[in-house]
Formats: C-alpha cells, structure tokens, sequence
C-alpha cells in the first residue's frame, strides 16, 4: 500500500517542509496598497470572464501550503468583518503591480483602458 503525502508536507533541502518554508515568506504589498491585477477565469461549457482591474489590498491571508495571498477590493476603507463576499481574493505577488496613488491617480488620469483589440 503505497503512502498519501501533501505536497505541502514534502521536505526541502534545508532540512524544513514546503509549508514550513512558505510561512517564514513574508507579505510584501502592505495593507492600503493599490494594485493593478488581471486575471481570467474558466468557469466550463463555454463560459468564461478575463477581467483587469486595480482594487485595494485590504487582507493578507495564505494559501493551504502556506504561500502568502492577497484579498483585494474597491474601498480602501472596507470593513472586512461585514461585507468579505464582495472582494476578490487568492491573489499572489506575482499576480499584482503596486500603482502609486498620484493627485494624477485620484483625479482619474492614467485609468485602466481596454487594449487595442481588447473591446
């Protein structure tokens, strides 16, 4: 019989497990940050969403192994407690580009457009 083992349990060269060594990973994009993130999702049977966006970090969290995450949202000032349904979440660093807030920014210049063959 052969032994079921996570992934995440597996023991790196250092001697520590993939999720041991994942939790001493830091969050790098602070709290309050803003983010450019895109991302496609396939939902099955045709249907399907490509979306970009630029939405505040408002939570941290982690992944099942350990790797840190981000949950993103429109309002910076967003309660967490009361309204998580509508963020969006599971986002690594890779997947997100901080966007420094200028007066420019605020005032609505520099906004996210559709691409050339993106309409």
């Amino acid at each position: 019989m052969s032994e079921f083992m996570f992934v995440h349990d597996m023991v790196e060269p250092n001697g520590k497990t993939v999720k041991e060594n994942n939790l001493e990973l830091k969050h790098n994009i602070p709290l309050g940050s803003l983010v450019e993130v895109k991302s496609d999702n396939w939902y099955g049977d045709g249907a399907c969403e490509i979306w970009k966006a630029r939405l505040w970090v408002l939570d941290h969290s982690r992944d099942c192994d350990g790797t840190p995450l981000y949950i993103l949202g429109r309002d910076k000032n967003y309660d967490m407690c009361k309204h998580y349904h509508s963020t969006r979440g599971g986002f690594s660093e890779g997947d997100l580009k901080v966007i420094e807030v200028t007066q420019k920014i605020k005032d609505g210049y520099d906004s996210l457009e559709w691409g050339i063959n993106e309409t």
